[in-house]
């Protein structure tokens, strides 16, 4: 998939019933406005399907939107569709490269170097941020637990609290 061209392309995933959107563009300057910008950029919006899930992505060099796409089973709460999408983007990227995903409502610092892909997915109205990057610094300043955020990779986490750094495998 191009980066430097807009790539739209819907699916019906059948495990979710969901409107899956892929879209690739230029990486956003403030992944906050990520999601939201994109999308309006693109003139792009889900389809609606009456389904609880769906996931966009803006930037994916790797080329691993589809693959996270065809990982995403049914879950039965937001942290088991959490875990999901931080393990799929993980494997999806040949285990070479730091996952965060992070639910977008709640505050947040991150200083990712080496953006390999980002995108968002929408679970029951709640919209969660996915980084593939090589390194960096990520803190969240919201609530923890796996109902909001997920990291997979290379990492020191300090007093298991809300700050993570990120270093090259």
């Amino acid at each position: 998939m191009s980066t430097s061209g807009v790539l739209r392309k819907s699916v019906v995933a059948v495990a979710l019933g969901a409107a899956l959107t892929v879209a690739g563009a230029a990486f956003p300057a403030t992944a906050m406005a990520a999601p939201a910008a994109a999308t309006a950029a693109a003139g792009d919006s889900p389809v609606d399907v009456g389904a609880n899930a769906n996931l966009n992505f803006n930037v994916d060099v790797l080329g691993i939107a589809n693959k996270i796409e065809a990982s995403i089973k049914t879950a039965q709460n937001r942290e088991g569709f959490v875990k999901n999408l931080e393990e799929s983007a993980f494997y999806a990227a040949g285990g070479q490269y730091n996952v965060m995903v992070m639910n977008l409502s709640q505050g947040y610092e991150d200083h990712f170097n080496g953006v390999k892909a980002y995108g968002s997915a929408t679970y029951d109205g709640v919209i969660y941020g996915i980084w593939v990057f090589e390194d960096g610094e990520f803190t969240n300043l919201g609530d923890g637990g796996y109902i909001n955020w997920a990291f997979r990779g290379w990492f020191d986490r300090p007093n298991n609290g809300g700050y993570v750094k990120f270093s090259r495998p």
